[in-house]
């Protein structure tokens, strides 16, 4: 079995010139956790997630890679200073919070190579045909598990 015939071949998507903003209110409207970016031609530039929405929240310290640093109690967690940092973040454009952690898989990649790729990720995962690039689908867990259910 492979991803081509499980994977959501029109998934929710965003243009690579969209706002973080736009973004955002895409992802609530429809209720998903992360948006493929592409450009015009549909060829996949990557993916805008709540992952990016956490960093535009968290201070500069926390996403250094600094693993030992779980105590944030001296950023202040006022409702509203999070609220401008969120809106603040609104008009910069999508192009700056793509996130490349899950390299794209093609239609004929096997489903248990993307089961590996969720056990290891946790995320969403593009589907991308061979060559152009361009987005073909995305592969979510629901995917998987409703196929294997069925």
């Amino acid at each position: 079995m492979n991803v081509s015939t499980i994977m959501n071949a029109s998934p929710v998507t965003i243009s690579v010139t969209e706002t973080f903003g736009n973004a955002l209110r895409l992802m609530e409207e429809r209720r998903v956790h992360a948006l493929p970016v592409v450009d015009a031609a549909g060829v996949y530039k990557g993916t805008f997630d709540f992952a990016d929405i956490w960093k535009t929240l968290l201070p500069k310290a926390a996403l250094l890679g600094m693993d030992s640093l779980t105590d944030l109690s001296f950023v202040s967690d006022a409702q509203e200073i999070l609220r401008e940092k969120l809106a603040g973040a609104g008009s910069r454009p999508v192009s700056e919070f793509l996130d490349r952690r899950v390299e794209p898989v093609h239609p004929d990649t096997p489903v248990k190579e993307a089961i590996l790729l969720f056990y290891r990720l946790d995320e969403d995962i593009p589907v991308v045909e061979r060559g152009t690039n361009r987005l073909a689908g995305i592969v979510t867990p629901w995917e998987i598990l409703n196929a294997l259910r069925d």
